[in-house]
């Protein structure tokens, strides 16, 4: 993690009430970050965990999930479909008992948080974008029920090493991963373990198959083939991943 962010944390920390760590519901543990909890539990400062992107999952795994998070501070909810808001404020003023409070926003690239500070506030003044690094310096929102929100730099940077991570949070367009097969194998495995029957639901492939040759059979179905009938992973790897992003396919 990089220094200069841990740095920002500490006064992002300080000048909170509460933090939200917003996390994506279709991979909640890749896109939770467990030292940063840590670190503001140092502070003293109440966390809650944000599940965004609820309406993306199966029944299924949202009940994985509460079962695995059944000891969490935690609350489901759809920014995108502004489902949750309430509960989540109810949250907020159920740990901080004066007003106003300050609410800061932290999470992985594409986890909401901007789509998520638009739903809390007055006037919807938080700016999106799919790619990271928009937010810059710290800014005071209104938002509703006396909270003031802390739309912050507050983005959990990746390292190097984190292209699976980054690629399968949406942080990077899958056409521009150095290895989006690497990605796929990665995802086509969290379907094997969490909603199987959807790859053959889908697209009428075996999910018992090795991920390699769960995208092989994939690409071929989409005839994304090369010279000699060979497919080309790669191309269909980025196919898959998009597949993935626009929900077509969910856990």
């Amino acid at each position: 993690m990089k220094k200069g962010f841990w740095t920002t944390v500490k006064d992002i920390i300080r000048k909170a009430d509460i933090i939200l760590e917003i996390l994506d519901a279709r991979m909640p543990e890749i896109t939770r970050n467990r030292k940063l909890e840590e670190y503001g539990a140092g502070f003293g400062k109440p966390f809650i965990l944000v599940i965004n992107k609820a309406d993306l999952i199966s029944d299924t795994a949202r009940r994985n999930i509460k079962d695995a998070y059944r000891e969490q501070n935690c609350v489901w909810v759809s920014a995108t479909h502004s489902k949750g808001i309430r509960e989540l404020v109810a949250m907020i003023k159920n740990k901080i008992k004066r007003a106003p409070i300050k609410v800061a926003f932290i999470g992985y690239p594409n986890t909401g948080k901007s789509s998520l500070i638009n739903q809390l506030s007055r006037g919807g003044r938080a700016r999106t974008s799919p790619e990271s690094g928009l937010t810059r310096g710290i800014q005071l929102i209104g938002g509703k029920g006396g909270l003031m929100l802390m739309d912050t730099p507050g983005v959990v940077p990746f390292e190097d090493r984190d292209e699976i991570r980054l690629g399968l949070v949406s942080g990077i367009s899958p056409a521009k991963l150095r290895d989006p097969d690497l990605v796929a194998y990665k995802l086509i495995e969290m379907f094997q373990k969490t909603n199987p029957a959807v790859l053959e639901r889908t697209y009428g492939i075996d999910p018992k198959q090795e991920p390699e040759e769960i995208l092989i059979a994939y690409g071929r179905k989409l005839n994304m083939l090369q010279k000699g009938s060979i497919v080309d992973e790669q191309r269909a790897a980025i196919h898959f991943l998009m597949d993935w992003h626009s929900g077509k396919i969910r856990l």
